[in-house]
């Protein structure tokens, strides 16, 4: 005759040690969210609830932002946006018959969405042969590429200029 050794005890052992083995598995939920795993043997049961909120480390370093990015993923993407920007500016305000354009440190980023910024550059300044303006410049970023450029002064050519460039006026 065979003697029953397991009891409720033992199969709760039994069951703790495979949710164990489990548990890493899951250590890595969502942010924010607890993993839940829960074994029932009649009364008893045997519950575990992995989670963790975004651990810090030393000085912050492991943050994540909004979008699950690391601070040295967004601080690429906003030198991105940044140097995106600048490009654009200078080529348009090329464009519009600037020939110089200074840009100072003040600059203010917003980060938009996952890969879209909102730069707003203070003081830009555009140079000509006759006159220099300074502008605040917005510059929308979408994925890398500039989706919108607000502020870019106009110099002012074409003026009373007709169709073929000459002024209504005869000089």
């Amino acid at each position: 005759m065979m003697k029953k050794i397991m009891n409720v005890r033992v199969a709760a052992v039994a069951l703790a040690a495979s949710a164990l083995i489990a548990a890493p598995a899951m250590a890595d939920p969502a942010r924010g969210s607890i993993a839940q795993l829960e074994t029932r043997l009649g009364a008893t049961g045997l519950s575990i609830q992995i989670g963790h909120n975004a651990p810090t480390g030393r000085h912050g370093r492991y943050r994540a932002n909004q979008w699950g990015q690391s601070l040295r993923q967004e601080r690429q993407l906003r030198r991105n946006a940044v140097q995106a920007c600048r490009a654009a500016i200078s080529r348009t305000a090329w464009r519009a018959g600037f020939h110089d354009v200074d840009f100072d440190d003040d600059r203010r980023i917003q980060q938009i969405g996952p890969n879209g910024f909102r730069i707003r550059f203070d003081d830009v300044e555009f140079e000509n042969r006759r006159r220099e303006w300074e502008r605040d410049v917005t510059c929308l970023v979408r994925r890398g590429q500039v989706a919108r450029l607000d502020g870019i002064p106009q110099t002012g050519q074409a003026r009373n200029r007709g169709q073929n460039g000459h002024s209504r006026y005869g000089y």
